[in-house]
This record gives C-alpha cells, sequence and structure tokens, in this order.
C-alpha cells in the first residue's frame, strides 16, 4: 500500500519503521526541519518538509494514489485539517488519525476518519488495565471490552482444560496465544504457565474475569 504519513516524531518514526518492514510504500510529510532531515537520513521513503495540513505539501506527497493517509503529529489542528482534506477533497480510503484529546474523537468520526486514536485515553486504558491487573483492557461499542492476560504460574487456570472453565456470564474466551500462535479455544485444550488470552465481555465484568484469571 501507498502510505502517507503526517508528522516524524517519535509516534510516527517508529509506526514508519513498523510499515517499513512490511513493505509498505511510505510518503512521510514533517514540519520540522530537524525531524525531517532525521528521518530523510535514516530511511529509504519520500521525506517532505511541510505542514500536513496544507493541500500543496499533501499532493507534493502523492496523495492522488494514496491508500492511506495517518495523521499522527502532537498538533490536533493539523491532524484535523490534514483529514478533512484526505477525506473531502481526495477521496483517500482509509484516513486515521490521533487525538491528544479524547472529547475530539466525535468530531474526527463525524468528519469521517475510519480510526481515531486517542494518545492520552490509550495511555489511561493502560494504565488501569495494570491496576485492574489485566495487560490491556480496550473498549468498544461503549459497553464491550477486549481483555488481554497472561495466565501466571499461581493463577487458577494454570492446567485447566477449557471446558472446565466456568467463564462469568457475558464473558467468553476468544483466543490463546502460546508460543507465537493463535489458537481459537477447543474443549480439550489445557491452558498453561505464560499463555495470554483473550476475554470478550461486557462492561463491567472484569472483576469477575480477573478473580477467574488470578484468583483474588
Amino acid at each position: 500500500m501507498y502510505i502517507i504519513v503526517i508528522g516524524g516524531g517519535r509516534i510516527g518514526e517508529y509506526l514508519v519503521s513498523m510499515l517499513i518492514e512490511e513493505g509498505h510504500d511510505i510518503a512521510l510529510i514533517e514540519k520540522d526541519m530537524g525531524r525531517a532531515k532525521h528521518m530523510a537520513e535514516n530511511y529509504d521513503i519520500l521525506v517532505i518538509n511541510g505542514d500536513g495540513g496544507e493541500a500543496k505539501f499533501l499532493e507534493d506527497a502523492g496523495i492522488h494514489k494514496a491508500d492511506v493517509l495517518v495523521a499522527c503529529t502532537g498538533n490536533d489542528q493539523i491532524n484535523f485539517v490534514a483529514c478533512q482534506l484526505a477525506k473531502s477533497s481526495y477521496s483517500v480510503k482509509k484516513v486515521i488519525a490521533r487525538t491528544t484529546n479524547p472529547s475530539n474523537k466525535i468530531l474526527y468520526e463525524k468528519l469521517g476518519v475510519d480510526v481515531v486514536v486517542s494518545t492520552t485515553e490509550a495511555s489511561a486504558k493502560a494504565i488501569y488495565a495494570g491496576i485492574k491487573g489485566f495487560s490491556a483492557v480496550l473498549t468498544f461499542s461503549r459497553d464491550v471490552e477486549l481483555i488481554y492476560a497472561r495466565i501466571s504460574k499461581d493463577s487458577p487456570l494454570n492446567s485447566a482444560k477449557v471446558r472446565d472453565l466456568h467463564m462469568p456470564w457475558g464473558s467468553v474466551l476468544a483466543a490463546i496465544l502460546r508460543d507465537g500462535n493463535i489458537m481459537i479455544p477447543t474443549e480439550e485444550i489445557e491452558l498453561r504457565e505464560g499463555d495470554e488470552i483473550v476475554v470478550i465481555n461486557k462492561k463491567g465484568v472484569e472483576s469477575k474475569v480477573r478473580e477467574l484469571i488470578g484468583g483474588k
């Protein structure tokens, strides 16, 4: 895919490095001259020093042929304008935005942005997951959560077979990750220490899921 990334800060650079590994064609727009120079010297991609919220630089980056545009600067105004142009003027198939203010998510969604990531919200949820005793907690559709947790040596689930699990009402074991492989839970699978499990549950059930996983 041809992907335009706006913002070459820490998030943008990390994203670019992952996309390059997957073989995508990347164009980066970065307003800061020093960051733009750093990206051009360290990555084999098209780097444009300019404001990603201006049509001229988007066109220089090849937005007419872009499959995806990712606006991930730390400036919500630049991100919003870039997404607005990508959607309304250039009909980019997929537009992804970063916002530092969770309350702005609804504005991006009304604009038609396909994916909106609030870095503030993501950080808070990661901390919340740690408090709750999970590796991660993601919320979907306001009342559905995805919980990701690792089975410890002392977990009641260690050595338990899937058929013997008494999942709390409103929750389901969706997947098991073992040695880098994804396993669909079947009755005869025996869970082991180090397994990573994915549970989908209704919001408010996480405390019962935590008790099941951690025995607390």
